[in-house]
C-alpha cells in the first residue's frame, strides 16, 4: 500500500476547487485561489505553467506570457522536454505566431531529435520564405545549431544539419553553412 502524506486530501480538495472555480468562471477568484495554493508548489515553471493554463481556461492573453516564462524556467532547469512541450503547445494555441520556432528548432537539436528539429527548421524556412521572420533570425539559430553540435563534439550531427541547411535555404550567406 503506497504511503500518503498528510496533507494530500487537503491538496486534493484545494486542486477541486480551483477546478470548480475555472468551470463556473470566476477568474478572480480562481486566479487568487491559486496564487495561495502556488506557494506549495516547489517547481516554479510548472506552477507558471499551471498558472498559464488558467489564464487561457479564462481566454486571458496574458496566458501566452506565462508560458513563454514556464517554457524559459524549464530550459533554465535543463527540462527540455517540458520545455518542447511548451513552444509546441504555444504554436498550437497561437499557429501563426513565428516567435517560438527557433526554441523549438534548439530544443530538438539539444534532444538530438533530428526529425523534429528538420520539420521545425522546415517550418522557420517557410516563414522566411513567407516574410514572417527575418533572415538575420534563421542564420542566428543556424549559428546557435552549429555552435551547440560544434561544443558538444556532435561532428556527425553537425555535418548533416550544415547540408540539411544548403539544401533547405541556399540563398543564406555563405559564412553561416
Amino acid at each position: 500500500m503506497q504511503k500518503q502524506s498528510p496533507n494530500s486530501g487537503a491538496c486534493s480538495i484545494a486542486w477541486f476547487k480551483l477546478a470548480q472555480l475555472v468551470s463556473h468562471k470566476e477568474k478572480e477568484k480562481a486566479l487568487g485561489f491559486y496564487k495561495l495554493m502556488s506557494y506549495s508548489l516547489e517547481d516554479k515553471a510548472y506552477a507558471v505553467q499551471v498558472e498559464a493554463d488558467l489564464l487561457l481556461a479564462f481566454e486571458d492573453e496574458g496566458a501566452m506570457e506565462k508560458y513563454q516564462q514556464a517554457a524559459f524556467l524549464y530550459k533554465k532547469e535543463k527540462n527540455i522536454v517540458l520545455a518542447a512541450s511548451i513552444y509546441e503547445h504555444l504554436r498550437t494555441v497561437n499557429p501563426d505566431d513565428p516567435s517560438y520556432i527557433s526554441a523549438l528548432v534548439e530544443i530538438y537539436a539539444r534532444m538530438d531529435w533530428p526529425e523534429k528539429m528538420e520539420e521545425r527548421f522546415n517550418t522557420m524556412i517557410d516563414y522566411y520564405q513567407s516574410k514572417k521572420i527575418s533572415e538575420d533570425q534563421v542564420v542566428k539559430t543556424v549559428k546557435l545549431i552549429r555552435d551547440l553540435y560544434t561544443l558538444e563534439k556532435k561532428d556527425d550531427s553537425l555535418k548533416k544539419f550544415l547540408n540539411f541547411v544548403k539544401v533547405k535555404s541556399p540563398n543564406l550567406p555563405v559564412q553561416v553553412v
